[in-house]
């Protein structure tokens, strides 16, 4: 409530009292037994009508306040769009259908932005190999893209490894409502990988890894060789 408000309400509240006070002095004064019984009468209907109006709007201002609280403690301070670029295909023979998968060599492009108030440090980011499969396919070409700030992803090396492309590596720092794009560059010379990523991070004292993806689904990458290239 603005603080003006807030002073026309005590003002009006207080001339109120003062009213009531000078009143019940009077009836107190003339009649003492009935003039409790109506004070006590004025009380309760106070106390109603403050449970019935103010009481319901603070315990909503309340519970609304400590759910911000919890959504800023409980939810990663970031949010993350991933995007498959710079890629060639290969057409996998996928049980009863065929499939498109990027091919090794790709481009997966993360971009990160800080939607909390207080920044946010990227520490590292991880690959996880879900399954790897021997599936024959044909390559095919598409057009290439320049990428940004380039990474690495070796899904054959055990651990995976993410290894930057240049001079500048983790950690980066995100300030509030800033962005950081990350090009990683996939190969895999062996089979089918299902993968995913992981970037750790901190903010504001906390700490966390948050999983990346395509919207739920693991990232998929084709070696070459199923179609002798």
């Amino acid at each position: 409530m603005p603080r003006a408000d807030r002073q026309r309400r005590v003002l009006v509240w207080g001339g109120a009292g003062g009213g009531v006070v000078a009143v019940a002095s009077v009836a107190l004064l003339w009649d003492p037994g009935q003039t409790l019984a109506w004070a006590a009468g004025v009380a309760a209907a106070a106390a109603a009508a403050y449970l019935g109006q103010q009481a319901p709007q603070h315990l909503q201002e309340s519970l609304a306040r400590r759910r911000a609280r919890r959504e800023l403690t409980e939810t990663d301070p970031f949010a993350v769009t991933v995007e498959i670029r710079n890629h060639d295909y290969v057409t996998l023979d996928v049980g009863d259908r065929v499939a498109d998968v990027p091919a090794a060599g790709h481009t997966v492009r993360i971009v990160v932005t800080s939607t909390g108030p207080s920044a946010v440090v990227l520490t590292g980011l991880r690959a996880e190999v879900l399954s790897r499969e021997e599936l024959p396919g044909d390559l095919a070409r598409h057009a290439a893209e320049m990428p940004v700030r380039r990474f690495e992803v070796l899904l054959d090396s055990d651990p995976p490894q993410v290894r930057a492309l240049g001079a500048s590596d983790f950690p980066y720092r995100i300030a509030a409502d800033e962005s950081e794009v990350l090009d990683l560059l996939v190969t895999t010379e062996r089979g089918l990988v299902r993968w995913v990523l992981w970037l750790d991070w901190t903010s504001a004292g906390r700490q966390g890894s948050t999983r990346i993806d395509l919207q739920g689904h693991a990232f998929r990458t084709a070696a070459r060789q199923p179609g002798g290239c």
